[in-house]
């Protein structure tokens, strides 16, 4: 197994194989990079294709501190530096695409060659005004208690909000593990921070070709989030996958598969 120390109790894991274009996937909140296990196989034989779980998550270090999502941009930061990576490809899932525009923000795209967001309003909070989130502060009180009072039962329900169809047991059972693995303290306190950054205003300053997916079935976020983040970057591209909610990756991994491959050859 493969860490990076960040510092002298933080380790990331991360695992890479492959030759070529680089392609980073980051995960979602509360999530890790078991989730990428239908598309490791497939990149790894065309690109130089990175996993990696965020700390807290996964098989990383389960530290009390920097559960930001500016922090997790840093410590994305951190890896790409530490593999002397260059033209990097980005792909984000969920609170992974906010990973990767914070990173933007605080870092610019120089080393940056393309950029997905996979299932991603620019912020999940209902702002006043804003109909592209999924909670208000109601919700958020409730899903931070639920996680305190009932981490397991809370995930359990949380993962068929995931999916369009209802998962298989063993789907299901691989990935309530998946997320057990990261503490309740660690995940009440990345929740609330993910839920209330705001990139709507920054997503111009995403100057590279980007590629946008979502699920149309909306137990999320509806397409028309999509179509706001591709208005607000210059020359992007929206895929809709049809029978999909929030994890298409699993849902329809040849067709997600093959969109992004399409995508990252375009660059050439």
């Amino acid at each position: 197994m493969n860490y990076l120390s960040i510092d002298e109790k933080t380790k990331l894991f991360y695992e890479g194989e492959g030759v070529g274009q680089t392609v980073i996937f980051v995960h979602g909140v509360m999530m890790s990079s078991r989730f990428f296990r239908k598309q490791y196989p497939y990149f790894k034989e065309k690109y130089r294709t990175i996993l990696f779980d965020l700390r807290g998550h996964g098989e990383s270090s389960k530290v009390e501190y920097g559960h930001t999502v500016a922090n997790y941009a840093r410590d994305l930061k951190a890896l790409i530096e530490h593999l002397d990576l260059e033209n990097v490809i980005l792909v984000g899932w969920s609170m992974g695409a906010f990973v990767v525009w914070d990173y933007i923000n605080q870092f610019g795209t120089e080393n940056i060659k393309a950029v997905t967001v996979v299932d991603q309003s620019p912020s999940d909070y209902l702002w006043d005004g804003w109909e592209y989130g999924a909670f208000n502060f109601e919700a958020v009180k409730g899903v931070m208690q639920a996680i305190q009072e009932d981490q397991k039962g809370f995930n359990s329900e949380f993962i068929y909000g995931m999916f369009k169809d209802k998962p298989a047991e063993e789907v299901h059972g691989w990935i309530l593990d998946e997320m057990m693995k990261v503490p309740a303290s660690i995940a009440s306190t990345i929740v609330f921070n993910q839920t209330a950054v705001d990139y709507r205003h920054t997503l111009s300053n995403v100057d590279v070709p980007t590629l946008i997916c979502f699920g149309r079935d909306d137990k999320f976020f509806p397409v028309a989030a999509g179509e706001y983040i591709q208005k607000r970057i210059s020359g992007s591209k929206l895929v809709p996958f049809e029978n999909s909610s929030h994890c298409l990756f699993l849902e329809e991994p040849d067709k997600f598969n093959k969109e992004l491959d399409q995508f990252f050859q375009s660059l050439q």
